[in-house]
């Protein structure tokens, strides 16, 4: 989750530094020139669901040069970009809230509960590590399968 928010904040600060109505960042359709038939076909709303897309997919990416995208200019993309993160804006600050949760969590333990913690969900998975954790966190806003499987994916593998 933490990658994919630093994903998306890349993503989204490149498109609105990077990506301009003029000049050499200028992405899409150049002045003067017409539009190829396939770039023509898509519109802003292609563009934004290949976005939305990406984002449930949780594969955050500078989609501008995609056909999608590709006939829209800096200006057109960046609004696009800040579109799907402003409907997307309580899953992202949910997201680095838990986070933040599971990273106090982490730091309470000391290495050898770490190295223990992260061989557990070697041998049996992060789910069933989550479920064991879920009799432990007396917090129900916590979500243990989620913080196991963060953990795991950002503390453990290697």
């Amino acid at each position: 989750m933490r990658r994919t928010t630093i994903v998306v904040i890349t993503s989204a600060c490149l498109a609105l530094t990077g990506c301009s109505s003029s000049g050499e960042g200028a992405t899409g359709a150049k002045a003067g020139t017409t539009p190829s038939r396939s770039e023509a076909t898509y519109t802003i709303k292609d563009c934004k669901a290949l976005l939305e897309e990406n984002f449930a997919a949780d594969t955050n990416a500078d989609v501008s040069e995609r056909p999608e995208c590709q006939a829209l200019t800096g200006d057109e993309y960046a609004q696009v970009v800040v579109d799907v993160l402003a409907g997307r804006k309580e899953d992202i600050l949910d997201g680095a809230a838990a986070e933040l949760v599971y990273e106090e969590a982490w730091k309470a333990l000391d290495a050898d509960a770490q190295a223990l913690m992260c061989g557990l969900m070697d041998e049996k998975g992060p789910g069933a590590f989550g479920a064991l954790l879920s009799v432990r966190v007396m917090d129900p806003s916590v979500d243990t399968e989620a913080m196991a499987e963060y953990l795991y994916a950002e503390k453990c593998e290697d």
